[in-house]
């Protein structure tokens, strides 16, 4: 390496890309000798759809369900279990694979549903609600039992266990769940907002805005206790505190099998406990009430301090009034006073009795709303003693809308009035501010607690609590699983940080980068990538996500203060630059996820931005990187001016990266106006020798990268350029526009060498693939084509997306997409699959073939008839059963007996494949008495009702009665005509009946076997066979009148008068 020192600007020489493109073919070569592959397949591998749009977050308590992505006969008895979350999702509830943070299936649509469409939505009005609609639901602690409440106040339990069977639908359990029973209406008179089991699994609870609250059995199906809000015995000072009506706010039974006390939190701040063991003579003693909130109830919590799993002496409520109440239970005595008319016989009068009281023992300031409150039973396993918390202490998680989960610890003082409880709450520990999610963005909605038993993560430790993570559910629609286990390791994740977040909505997909393997050079197996990739995403958000294509599992780059718009990652794999609508772009450290330097330069929104692409750049430092010879980023702004940015090399740039909160500022290099409209895309060469630039003017142009002087100018489009890119292998360069084209550019004349038409919509985004052979691109119409640029055709087609794709990057034989409709999708090349699949079916294909006219030739033909079968080929299937049915009649058997021994071993799937093709050979008359005569073989041996049980199966056979219909015609039309040959050989004497007794007996043996396909039919008292009418005959069958006008005649007449001699002969 050569060192400048001069600090005048270096010109750094151009360079052919076409050298660059040596030195890495050569490189190439060395590493893999396999010539480049030209791709004709791509087939969909994982896809991350909306999820979540808001509301109760519920875990699987137990190891999951089975079946989550359906079954097939291999799995069907399969019991493997997947953990799983249940989400609501735009009307629907979707399940979500815990483990790969995927939406596996939804409860109304099943695997293939496309739930979520009005997330996001603002024209969605109330006239479009769907009655249906799932707005509450609840899952027992059985992970089977599933109650919902739709928006028409119906309650429906499914059963969500994976039986194939019971839970879902289709024949492969792919389909919708399958409703159980339908409970009927809720009895409320608004709609149902909260629904929560008790722990045994019996008992479920539902809350509405009415304030009435309603027990269910769910054994039965019916309600067996309803608490009104303005009930008697209840005070009335809470509803005097305004709210409405006391609408419920929460709903919490106490974790306690032997104990039915369910608390209710109401919205104008009072807190009432039901004791469902206790006889209703008196509604004041049935229940516990609380009025010491001045906001809405949204979290209540049952507790026990002396270790005891049915000792619950510690109650907390939180709410909006941002404070946290420590309560203490206890037992008090007194004399129930029973009224006469209520005094049952055989019980005693007046009599002491014991109730539960409590006591507020603490308030607690947390200066925030409280959104959710979480007991943590085991953190005594997680802090491993620091902290000073004891097996005995009672800790808490709270959560709230400044988006940091607290922990709070119990504490006692001797002489207190609660001594033999609890006397209130201090603060343990709380989320760095680095880690927390923030109150900007709405802060944290829900909390939950893994177990060891969803194996969810793996450690060392053998103690089964340390399985267990603290999940944060946060109003931007994500569920982040944040660590509790304390470790003296410096590398280890500290106390509630993030180890993943599932991305439930992402929002529209404005950018996407595939990030390269630091490993250059080195070529990894497509499914050893899944598991390890990442791409980094661009949302209609402030924020980056750092996706793993393995598990979905992301990572959150926050640090813009508006709309993040353009994304580039460097070839190396270690840095990222972003821009957005703050006017700044952003650099970031992917090791540690932190920002580490800052360009601050254009006054407008900087919509394009890209990294300089040779590698060794990145390490170079000192005055030759300040100076313009190491790596740099180029941003382009709705300003219309394009910037150069030069960074001073990875030693200096970690040295930021190390440091808490500091950043690097940036300076411009070198500054030019580049366009006349707004710049959407900037890219740079391979070897950074040029910077092409794609403007709404319909012109690119391509600008020396040493000092932005303008190189060339491209034109030839009719709308505004959308992408550009630079081919590693050749000197060309492919843009993409708005007016639905692709074209090929050629750097030594800047002329265009190719256009590629053939997108409905927009083209979007362009990518070189296949050592520079192939094209891949996107349109405004979610559609992906495949072209070659050796043919100028599209050689495949992919149906991405539902609506525009902005985002598409491709690496080897990974691509990745995603677009306006929220999806992210990962493809994978399928080629070499399918040329092997090909291969292998051509093979076999050869193979039935010769064993198909081997057995014809011996006259095998129930073998014969078997392969053709396999070989789905109508036309050696129809080809065998002739050859079958003759060598039947040579020999005088019944060809219907042999086609009936075959159709009692056929399966039902191989009886609808065969009138498939008796649908078809009966279109044709010369190939329908094979045709019905399977017909006949099959409608004769398997029973009715089986067969009209067959999807589809009646459908075709009613397709094949009008051609039968037909064909029967015809034959009866013949069958008829046949009667005048025979009168007219009679005429004629060759057919003497009266000369010999044998003859005669010969032609009335054969008339009597002669009968019609078809009997005969009877309109206006005439006699009609074949479609003709046989005058002469009446409909009783009487002789024919004897006068002269009663004439007999076969067939129609040729003229109107009928000639006086032949009568007379």
């Amino acid at each position: 390496m050569v060192m400048i020192t001069e600090s005048e600007p270096v010109e750094v020489e151009e360079m052919e890309i076409i050298d660059d493109q040596e030195e890495e073919a050569a490189a190439t070569a060395n590493d893999d000798n396999d010539k480049p592959t030209i791709s004709k397949s791509w087939s969909e591998q994982f896809s991350h759809a909306p999820s979540f749009s808001g509301g109760k977050v519920t875990l699987c308590k137990t190891k999951g369900t089975r079946h989550l992505y359906g079954y097939n006969e291999k799995t069907k008895d399969d019991n493997t279990s997947v953990p799983f979350l249940l989400a609501p999702c735009g009307g629907d509830l979707t399940l979500i694979d815990a483990i790969h943070g995927i939406k596996a299936r939804t409860i109304r649509e099943g695997c293939n549903g496309n739930s979520g469409g009005a997330v996001g939505d603002d024209d969605y009005q109330d006239d479009s609600m769907d009655a249906d609609e799932i707005i509450s639901y609840a899952l027992a602690p059985n992970d089977c039992d599933l109650i919902t409440a739709t928006r028409s106040n119906v309650l429906k339990h499914y059963d969500i266990s994976g039986s194939p069977s019971h839970s879902y639908g289709g024949g492969d359990g792919r389909g919708a769940a399958k409703v159980r029973k339908v409970l009927g209406r809720s009895g409320h008179d608004l709609p149902v907002t909260f629904i929560e089991f008790h722990c045994s699994g019996i008992f479920f609870a539902t809350g509405s805005v009415d304030g009435n609250v309603k027990v269910w059995d769910l054994r039965g199906g019916y309600a067996t206790h309803s608490f009104r809000f303005h009930a008697a015995g209840f005070s009335n000072t809470a509803a005097s505190r305004g709210g409405l009506r006391g609408s419920i706010t929460c709903l919490q039974w106490c974790p306690d099998v032997t104990k039915l006390w369910l608390g209710v939190g109401r919205d104008d701040g009072s807190i009432r406990v039901h004791d469902l063991r206790v006889a209703k003579d008196d509604e004041a003693e049935v229940a516990v009430e609380m009025i010491d909130h001045v906001g809405p109830v949204t979290c209540i919590l049952w507790a026990n301090s002396d270790g005891r799993s049915n000792a619950f002496d510690t109650f907390f409520s939180a709410g909006r009034d941002a404070v946290i109440n420590t309560w203490a239970i206890s037992e008090e005595k007194h004399e129930m006073v029973v009224k006469k008319k209520k005094r049952k016989k055989g019980k005693g009068g007046d009599g002491p009795t014991t109730r539960m009281v409590y006591k507020r023992v603490q308030t607690v300031p947390v200066y925030e709303n409280v959104e959710a409150l979480l007991l943590l039973q085991n953190y005594h396993y997680y802090s491993k003693g620091k902290g000073d918390v004891n097996k005995s202490d009672v800790v808490i998680a709270s959560a709230g809308n400044k988006g940091i989960v607290k922990i709070w610890k119990s504490f006692t003082r001797p002489g207190d009035i609660a001594q033999s409880g609890i006397a209130g709450i201090k603060l343990l520990a709380e989320q760095d501010e680095a880690a927390a999610f923030g109150d900007e963005r709405g802060g944290y909605t829900g909390l939950l607690l893994t177990s060891h038993k969803h194996d969810l993560i793996k450690t060392n430790e053998t103690s089964a609590n340390i399985h267990q993570e603290l999940i944060a559910v946060d109003a931007e629609h994500n569920i982040s699983f944040l660590n509790l286990f304390s470790s003296d390791d410096a590398d280890a994740p500290s106390v509630l940080e993030s180890n993943r977040t599932i991305i439930g909505h992402n929002d529209e997909i404005l950018d996407m980068k595939i990030i390269p393997d630091r490993d250059v050079g080195v070529r990894v197996d497509v499914d050893e990538a899944l598991n390890t990739r990442k791409v980094a995403v661009a949302t209609n958000s402030a924020q980056i996500r750092i996706f793993e294509l393995g598990s979905y599992s992301c990572k959150v780059l926050d640090g813009h203060t508006e709309t993040v718009l353009s994304i580039d990652v460097s070839p190396c794999g270690r840095y990222l630059a972003s821009s957005g609508k703050d006017k700044t772009m952003r650099l970031w450290n992917l090791a540690n996820h932190k920002c580490i330097a800052v360009a601050t330069g254009h006054t407008e929104a900087v919509g394009a931005t890209a990294l300089s692409r040779k590698i060794g750049r990145f390490d170079l430092a000192g005055k030759a990187a300040i100076n313009g010879g190491g790596a740099f980023v180029v941003t382009a702004s709705k300003d219309k001016t394009l910037k150069r940015w030069n960074l001073p090399g990875a030693s200096v740039l970690n040295k930021f990266g190390s440091i808490d909160n500091e950043c690097m500022d940036l300076s411009v290099f070198c500054s030019t106006k580049a366009h006349d409209k707004d710049i959407n895309v900037v890219t740079v060469a391979p070897n950074d020798s040029l910077i092409a630039t794609g403007s709404q003017d319909k012109t690119v142009k391509l600008w020396k990268s040493t000092d932005l002087g303008l190189k060339g100018t491209l034109k030839g489009h009719k709308r505004g350029i959308w992408d550009c890119r630079f081919s590693s292998h050749d000197r060309v360069i492919a843009t993409s526009s708005g007016d639905k084209t692709v074209k090929l550019w050629s750097l030594g004349d800047y002329s265009c060498v190719r256009t590629f038409q053939g997108h409905c919509a927009g083209a979007l985004r362009v990518r070189f693939l296949s050592g520079g052979l192939q094209l891949m691109s996107c349109d405004a119409e979610g559609l992906i084509r495949l072209w070659s640029i050796r043919s100028n055709e599209c050689v495949f087609t992919l149906d991405a997306h539902d609506d525009r794709i902005w985002a598409l990057d491709v690496e080897d034989a990974l691509m990745v997409s995603g677009g306006a409709d929220s999806r992210l999708k990962v493809f994978i090349d399928t080629t070499k699959e399918l040329e092997e699949q090909t291969r292998i079916e051509e093979e076999r294909n050869i193979m039935q073939e010769q064993q198909l006219s081997n057995h014809l030739r011996f006259k095998e033909y129930a073998q014969a008839l078997d392969i053709a079968l396999d070989m789905d080929k109508p036309r050696q299937v129809l080809k065998v059963l002739n050859a079958m049915t003759e060598n039947d009649l040579s020999k005088g058997k019944s060809a219907l007996a042999t086609l009936q021994r075959h159709v009692k071993t056929w399966a039902i799937s191989r009886i609808t494949q065969i009138v498939k093709y008796c649908r078809e050979w009966n279109t044709r008359a010369r190939n329908c008495h094979v045709s019905m005569l399977t017909i006949k073989a099959i409608v004769t041996t398997k029973p009715a009702d089986q067969l009209a049980c067959v999807d589809g199966l009646p459908e075709l056979l009613e397709g094949i009665g009008p051609y039968a219909e037909r064909h029967f015609e015809r034959i009866d039309k013949l069958h008829t005509n046949s009667y005048l040959i025979d009168f007219a050989l009679l005429t004629m004497g060759q057919l003497d009946v009266n000369d010999n007794d044998n003859d005669n007996d010969e032609y009335t043996e054969w008339e009597k076997k002669s009968k019609l396909v078809l009997p005969p039919k009877i309109i206006d008292g005439r006699v009609q066979i074949g479609g003709q009418a046989v005058v002469g005959f009446n409909a009783d069958g009487d002789e024919a009148s004897t006068s002269s006008e009663s004439v007999m005649t076969v067939g129609d007449s040729d003229s109107d008068n009928s000639s006086t001699d032949s009568d007379t002969e």
